[in-house]
């Protein structure tokens, strides 16, 4: 490993792993990191401490370090209510619920659950709160919870914030878990909001990454921020529960277990709020939005910038429905009015997991790049060969997208025949 003219051993930044996500310039407590003019970060190695704050804070691996190990040193706790946890235990996950099934985004954190609970040593919770809600319990031990809190209540059969908000509240100060998870959908940024008030504890939103710190338990909650333009971590270190939402799509699936059973399923009685909910005269259900929603999809062609052009859009049209997919955008081209916002691809669009990603004219800044990490093949074209989307690209192509796009839309067809 690398040492500097002290003799200190520095970490220094692998550049074709590096996504410019500059959390590890946030995590840096003496400044030593910082993007050159390639957007890849760089270490000086005279300012480096050799601490590994980097190295245990970078999400794609892209810091090279071996820390060493220290004898651990136990510092007394300050005392009080609510300090580092004490007193709460267990990963819990708001598992939504429509139609009668649980919402796929609750599945994804009951996955990243696990893993956090792992870590710690501790358990999954569900907590599934509704009406006639038996068999979304069940289905949450198939997913890997450990135990299920149910609040089952007719009052429950329609989300209201105030029945809603203080039946996971309730639910939260009666189990105290030490980490509660909610998708970040439509109904759950509205209800974390009001939980998070009720239990006066800290919320993280629209997180990309969770992650476990080891020397003191804590949750690291990785978001962007600035516009998307730089990454925070944030963590709480008092109040329980550490809470976070997280968007469709950012982590991956779990495997169901139909044959899973050993997990407990508590019921706890709902207690209404003090005042009069409303009266639902009319429900108008959601109006459709083209019929496409691109995070169903296999495979997407994505415009970029460079792309931003109405005569090229049959053309990128034509390869998407080659391979299965549907053309997407990036904020550029929603603004320029080429395509609707529901196609947009980003932190300020939808986040997508699609099985084969081809970024066309995409530069790749981070709020973008944060919405289609879990993609699994990404492939980029684009003239500029110094774009950040090459540094995650599983293949790039240098070059004029309509000289390659035709070219693509050959070969496919050759292959076909």
């Amino acid at each position: 490993m690398a040492k500097n003219t002290r003799g200190i051993e520095v970490a220094e930044i692998i550049p074709d792993k590096c996504i410019a996500c500059q959390i590890c310039i946030g995590e840096c407590p003496v400044g030593a990191i910082e993007l050159n003019s390639d957007g890849v970060a760089q270490v000086d190695p005279e300012v480096c401490i050799g601490c590994g704050k980097c190295f245990e804070s970078c999400p794609v691996g892209a810091v090279s370090y071996e820390k060493k190990k220290r004898k651990k040193v136990v510092e007394a706790k300050p005392s009080g209510p609510d300090v580092e946890g004490r007193g709460h235990s267990g990963v819990a996950v708001f598992i939504e619920t429509a139609d009668g099934l649980g919402a796929p985004v609750s599945w994804e954190l009951t996955g990243k659950a696990s893993e956090l609970a792992k870590q710690l040593g501790t358990r999954v919770l569900g907590f599934v709160v509704g009406s006639n809600v038996d068999g979304v319990a069940r289905e949450a031990i198939a997913y890997g919870c450990d135990e299920v809190h149910v609040m089952d209540d007719p009052l429950l059969g329609r989300y209201f914030s105030a029945s809603f908000g203080k039946a996971l509240a309730d639910m939260c100060a009666e189990v105290s878990p030490e980490i509660l998870l909610v998708g970040a959908t439509a109904l759950g940024r509205d209800l974390a909001g009001v939980v998070a008030t009720r239990l006066e504890t800290g919320l993280t939103a629209d997180c990309t990454g969770l992650f476990i710190e080891k020397e003191t338990g804590l949750l690291l909650m990785t978001r962007p921020t600035f516009g998307g333009n730089i990454m925070a971590t944030i963590f709480c270190r008092q109040k329980r529960p550490q809470m976070s939402s997280v968007r469709p799509r950012v982590f991956a699936m779990p495997a169901k277990d139909p044959t899973r059973k050993t997990a407990n399923i508590v019921s706890h009685a709902f207690a209404p709020p003090a005042l009069e909910l409303p009266e639902i005269v009319r429900f108008i259900p959601t109006a459709s939005q083209g019929g496409t929603d691109i995070v169903d999809y296999p495979a997407l062609v994505v415009a970029g910038r460079g792309a931003c052009d109405q005569a090229s859009l049959p053309l990128l049209e034509e390869l998407a429905k080659l391979i299965g997919g549907v053309v997407a955008c990036s904020r550029p081209v929603v603004q320029a009015g080429l395509l609707p916002y529901e196609r947009q691809v980003g932190q300020t669009g939808k986040t997508v997991a699609p099985r084969l990603y081809i970024g066309v004219g995409v530069s790749g800044a981070v709020q973008h790049l944060v919405a289609i990490q879990g993609a699994g093949k990404i492939v980029a074209i684009n003239s500029d060969p110094n774009a950040p989307i090459f540094r995650v690209a599983d293949a790039g192509i240098v070059g004029n997208y309509q000289q390659i796009i035709p070219e693509l839309i050959a070969q496919l067809r050759d292959k076909r025949l």
